[in-house]
């Protein structure tokens, strides 16, 4: 967790740190800087009337800089004038603050220090990164592996970029209010309580999800690909897991950027000769070398046994050299999809234990009765009854 570090003895500054922030960030009041203190991602305000008389505010200024491993220093001055900044900057100051504090200077100035401090010191989140051409199965594969993931513990982010809507939002039944485009606008205060506030919550499963459009039906105008690739680094600063959809996303360049940073990264194809063209045609216009490609899954979606385009032939077609089966049972999705109730979060069944594959989980558990459906559907296919 992220804090700041108040260098004096005066009480009533730290509170006014602490209401500019909102309570939001613990201030922690200090004399002296210590290893322990600066471990986690922390800003360090150093209040000048703390300092003595005889003292230069350069010298002082330098000797915390060299204790505090690189991290932001803002000083807290009564006097603001040019040469006072200057000398505060040179000496490797990050910022200057009015102690009187003005609440709105100072929670623009302490969250984008804070913001910086926990993507460049803070443990990025794992992150996994789904594409696929068809949107719908990407978006639905997305949301149940981040669903059986957030199950498994952790405080687990869905991202979904599709469009116009965005089909995660359906598929787990929850209002969206807040999109990339605001997360965005908000980067420099944004931290792990706006988000908890501000995202859609999931509260069967505890998942959370930020999605493309915000709930709006409309893409959003003016965002540029450093800032979502920004914003994705601090998301993973401020959970545990992220799972992202890339969906309607076709700006090769972010998209690059985002596998490059990516821990796993899963594309979809079914067992067609059209949409294997499509997989690879994305892989080509995507320019990924070869370390690159190597880190892709191919996940075979629909995945049936009788077809002859397996997924080992798919694999190869795509020069990839890992690939999972993913069956899935029409009927129960689009029940699934309809109602607004995930099959990763019902009961145990091919497709949720294929899910869990991908995710690296066990199998879930079968009760008696699931597991005599599954063996009188075994023996069904066998005999070709449905065929």
């Amino acid at each position: 967790m992220s804090t700041i570090t108040l260098l004096s003895v005066d009480r009533d500054l730290a509170e006014r740190l602490s209401s500019a922030l909102d309570g939001r960030v613990p201030v922690n009041m200090v004399q002296a800087l210590e290893p322990e203190i600066i471990a986690a991602p922390t800003v360090i305000v150093l209040d000048r009337s703390a300092l003595p008389p005889e003292r230069s505010l350069g010298s002082a200024i330098t000797t915390v800089a060299a204790q505090a491993g690189g991290r932001p220093i803002v000083l807290a001055s009564e006097e603001r004038s040019t040469e006072i900044v200057l000398q505060a900057i040179r000496a490797g100051a990050s910022d200057v603050l009015a102690r009187s504090i003005n609440e709105a200077e100072a929670a623009e100035t302490l969250s984008r220090l804070l913001n910086g401090a926990l993507v460049e010191r803070g443990r990025a989140a794992p992150l996994t990164i789904l594409l696929g051409s068809d949107v719908e199965a990407t978006a639905v594969l997305a949301t149940d592996l981040a669903i059986q993931r957030s199950q498994a513990g952790g405080n687990h982010l869905l991202v979904d970029c599709t469009m116009p809507t965005s089909i995660a939002e359906s598929y787990l039944d929850v209002q969206v209010g807040y999109g990339i485009a605001t997360a965005i606008a908000d980067i420099d205060r944004l931290d792990g309580t706006l988000l908890t506030n501000s995202l859609a919550r999931h509260e069967a499963t505890g998942l959370m999800l930020l999605t493309l459009d915000g709930g709006t039906g409309q893409e959003p105008a003016g965002i540029a690909a450093n800032d979502v690739t920004r914003l994705v680094r601090l998301l993973r600063a401020n959970f545990d897991e992220v799972t992202l959809c890339a969906g309607s996303l076709r700006h090769q360049g972010l998209l690059r950027e985002l596998i490059r940073s990516a821990d796993r990264i899963e594309l979809l194809c079914s067992q067609s000769i059209r949409e294997l063209g499509l997989a690879r045609r994305l892989i080509e216009k995507l320019e990924l070398d070869a370390a690159m490609i190597e880190r892709i899954r191919l996940l075979v979606w629909d995945h049936d046994p009788r077809i002859l385009l397996d997924g080992q032939r798919v694999a190869h077609a795509l020069g990839l050299t890992r690939s999972m089966a993913v069956p899935v049972d029409h009927v129960r999705l689009r029940n699934a999809l309809n109602a607004g109730t995930p099959l990763s979060a019902g009961g145990a069944t091919p497709y949720v234990d294929a899910v869990r594959r991908v995710a690296g989980l066990p199998p879930a558990q079968r009760s008696p009765i699931e597991l005599q459906v599954d063996r009188l559907k075994a023996l069904a296919g066998r005999i070709g009854i449905g065929r």
